[in-house]
């Protein structure tokens, strides 16, 4: 690095510059991403729990609910069940339009005829309920809308269409070609039809609502809406202060002790009752003069309930999300959105703060109480701004941009300021295993320096054609060509929890369950070899493309005890293992040379854990140099995904040749290892033992030949 270029990323001025640019940067595709506007909208719910109970909604608007208790009172005392027949809501309409209620909101679509029943007939109450809304003169019906998908079965006629116009500004367009719309009897008979279309945020939460649709041409209003069109328009206009879909202001929980006045609806149907009967009423007529009465259903058996940012405290009903968004339109309770050019000027002033002050107080603790004082002060601004004001900040891009620029600042400082301290580790962790470096410096009292015996897996690799490779390249094109090799083994390596513990050469050998134990160091060092394999196996096939010289890994696994510690003299000292598990991890890598293969393993390797991911193929039976005891040795073949009945064919029929041969069947086994070859021509254990057996055949072994193979070198 040149004087000039390490001044420059040691400025502070150009740091703090470049943590800003790219705290920003980082934290608006974190905002746009969906993870970030589900956050952002989980944020907006916090302000509206924060603000909940700060306005009251309009009183002129009470919710009659189909509750669990009226579809038990029914049932209870009368054997009616659910669906109940239209006469009860024509009489409810009765009453409430004798009560003088100023609009009648049925959240209800109202699309089957009626059952006949054994004390009526559902034509006759059906004409009853038309009659109703019709003389009521301001009930309004519901709606609602979907898109015709083939083979679906048609939906409802639709022949009633609002005559007002709206200016609202449309961020998005609705269009549908299907409805489920209530009986024709009844949409001539109301005053107009609305729609109950939700529109669901990407968490699933409804916190808008469209307030135009398209409908085959026809222009449609959303159920609230469409009554305040309706009633208040004129007198009050809105449509240049909102937009479609309309984010509705919550004013707190839902349901009967929640804001709004809630009426049972039995309660109001026996207060008919009895008012025909010349009796008291249980609820005067007179509480819904004037009011709005929005009718829906709020019990769980009618599944009407609706995800809100106040379900968490209860039930939110459908229906009250029309009645919450009729009272926003009557006291203006609008919710301004900041424009996202200034949540920009906002973000970027506030990460330059965070950007100059982390540079520029190199104490990490005035920093860190600078960057978290600078996020309660915008959180209570925030916050105050939507409570009093109802103006929205979002705050995923700011607070991201303060957080994001923060902790880049801290890690460029610490890159720069520490480097001093770290250039004393990086030499240190030149002697030592940089994951033991960590451990001295958290707990020296772990480590046995001194040496301690361990259970864990060893791995060997080494570059066969290496020789070619380095008489093909120049001095500068081999060190690329290492350098490059050796990093994606180390990649790889430590992706598996692998510690390199030295490079030999072309070779290097690693450590699994070491320095830190792991019970699944056999798989992981199997996972480990395998995949890196496959790598070398594609940058193989790459240079074979370029006409550069082929090359492949070897490498050898082997599991058991073995001695850990600090090895060495006095003035360099190295923290590895040693011990037979180490010494035939090191005879297996140099093995696959001799039976044709890439990667092998010892029988203490391919445990259970292995082979139930892992196809293995039994290569032999073998005796190495110097031990008496003979070992099993394994080819990793594939993962248990990959297999294929040709590769699985493969290994069923070598190793059937392998048992005829330990048997002495030699021309069994001759045939099976053809048939093998048949298979995968260049299987080089196969050709092999074909060798081995015509030797046999001519030269048959000793009586006592227990089919062990004895390697006699290394």
């Amino acid at each position: 690095m040149s004087p000039s270029l390490k001044k420059l990323l040691f400025a502070k001025q150009f740091r703090s510059v470049v943590s800003a640019v790219v705290g920003i940067t980082a934290a608006y595709f974190i905002a746009a991403s969906t993870l970030g506007k589900v956050v952002e909208l989980n944020a907006l719910d916090i302000q509206f729990r924060i603000a909940q109970n700060s306005r009251q909604p309009d009183t002129n608007i009470v919710i009659l609910t189909i509750d669990q208790n009226s579809l038990q009172y029914f049932k209870r005392t009368a054997k009616i069940s659910w669906p109940w027949s239209r006469d009860f809501y024509a009489l409810t309409t009765d009453y409430l339009t004798a009560a003088g209620a100023k609009a009648v909101v049925y959240d209800f679509q109202f699309t089957e005829p009626d059952e006949d029943r054994a004390n009526s007939v559902g034509a006759y109450n059906d004409s009853l309920f038309a009659a109703a809304i019709r003389s009521a003169g301001n009930v309004y019906l519901a709606a609602i809308l979907t898109k015709q998908e083939e083979e679906d079965q048609p939906g409802d006629p639709l022949v009633k269409f609002p005559s007002i116009e709206s200016l609202v500004t449309e961020t998005h367009r609705f269009e549908f070609d299907k409805s489920y719309s209530p009986l024709v009897q009844f949409q001539e008979a109301a005053t107009s039809i609305g729609v109950v279309n939700f529109v669901p945020d990407e968490d699933g939460v409804c916190r808008r609502i469209a307030l135009q649709y398209s409908y085959h041409g026809n222009r449609l209003f959303a159920l609230s809406y469409n009554v305040y069109k309706d009633l208040f328009d004129k007198s009050h206009p809105i449509d240049t202060k909102i937009e479609s879909p309309y984010l509705i202001y919550w004013y707190g929980k839902g349901g009967p002790d929640g804001v709004f006045k809630y009426y049972s609806i039995h309660s109001v149907i026996v207060s008919a009752f009895k008012e025909q009967a010349g009796m008291e009423p249980d609820v005067p007529a007179s509480i819904f003069k004037d009011k709005i009465v929005f009718i829906g259903s709020n019990a769980p058996s009618l599944f009407d309930l609706k995800n809100t940012p106040f379900t968490y405290l209860e039930p939110y009903p459908g229906v009250e999300i029309h009645a919450t968004a009729m009272s926003n339109y009557l006291k203006n309770d609008f919710i301004r959105e900041v424009p996202f050019v200034w949540i920009f000027v906002l973000s970027l002033l506030l990460a330059a703060c965070i950007a100059f002050s982390s540079n520029f107080y190199e104490n990490i603790v005035v920093s860190t109480g600078i960057m978290l004082s600078i996020s309660a002060v915008l959180f209570v601004i925030v916050t105050q701004l939507f409570l009093r004001e109802l103006i929205w900040v979002q705050t995923v891009f700011p607070l991201f941009s303060i957080v994001l620029t923060y902790v880049i600042s801290i890690g460029w400082n610490f890159a720069t300021e520490g480097r001093n301290k770290r250039q004393i580790q990086r030499i240190f962790g030149q002697f030592v295993n940089p994951h033991v470096v960590k451990q001295l410096s958290a707990d020296p009292e772990r480590v046995e320096l001194g040496g301690e015996e361990v259970e864990a897996s060893i791995m060997f690799s080494d570059i066969e054609g290496f020789t070619s490779i380095s008489e093909s390249k120049k001095p500068k094109e081999l060190v690329a060509f290492l350098n490059n090799y050796f990093s994606t083994a180390n990649d790889i390596f430590f992706k598996h929890d692998g510690t390199i513990d030295k490079f030999i050469g072309d070779a290097v050998m690693v450590q699994f369950g070491i320095p830190l134990k792991n019970p699944n160091h056999r798989l992981l060092a199997t996972r480990a070899a395998y995949e890196f394999s496959r790598v070398v196996f594609e940058m193989t096939k790459e240079a074979r493309e370029k006409g550069e010289p082929v090359f492949s890994t070897r490498i050898g696994i082997n599991s058991g005890s073995m001695v850990v510690g600090y090895i060495g003299g006095r003035s360099k000292k190295e923290y590895t293992v040693i011990g037979d598990t180490v010494n035939l991890a090191s005879r297996l890598e140099g093995v696959n040379k001799y039976y044709g293969t890439s990667l092998m393993i010892s029988e203490s390797t391919a445990t259970e854990q292995v082979t139930d991911e892992f196809l293995l193929r039994e290569i032999d039976i073998m005796r190495v140099k110097g031990k008496k005891l003979p070992i099993k040795i394994f080819e990793v073949v594939c993962t248990r995904v990959e297999i294929t009945e040709q590769r699985l064919k493969m290994v069923q029929t070598f190793e059937a040749g392998v048992k005829l041969y330990r048997e002495q069947h030699w021309n069994d086994a001759i045939s099976m290892f053809k048939t093998v070859l048949n298979q995968k021509s260049d299987d080089f254990a196969s050709s092999m033992y074909i060798e081995r057996c015509e030797v046999f055949r001519k030269h048959p072994p000793p009586n006592n030949w227990d089919g062990v193979y004895v390697m006699t070198s290394k």
